[in-house]
């Protein structure tokens, strides 16, 4: 029986997908989806609200008391140094897309019209 269909796009052997769950939150577990037979794999979601707190919690630690010695302003990178923002679930992406041989898709969560520009 020939179960193969299109998903965005996106030939698929079966209409079988895993969906954004924890499951997708490492290169082995994404495997295991594949070896189970998932036909793709949708990626935990990125929340834009999730990466304004982060960036925000990140400059608030950084910056914290640096006014109060002249000697503390050199004590950290400036917080323009670190990188804050979804490079590290692009990174898992794009690992996990190398591994497998099924469609990994991304999944991203915007709370307001410019939140992803």
């Amino acid at each position: 029986m020939d179960l193969t269909t299109t998903y965005m796009g996106m030939k698929l052997k079966h209409p079988i997908v895993a969906s954004s769950s924890p499951l997708s939150g490492s290169v082995s577990n994404i495997k295991r989806l594949e070896d189970a037979g998932a036909a793709a794999v949708v990626m935990f979601s990125l929340f834009e609200e999730q990466l304004k707190h982060e960036s925000a919690a990140l400059e608030h630690l950084m910056t914290a008391g640096t006014e109060s010695f002249a000697e503390s302003l050199s004590y950290l990178p400036e917080v323009d140094d670190y990188t804050v923002g979804p490079d590290t679930y692009l990174d898992l992406l794009r690992r996990a897309s190398e591994a497998v041989d099924i469609p990994v898709i991304g999944s991203l969560n915007g709370i307001t019209n410019t939140g992803w520009i």
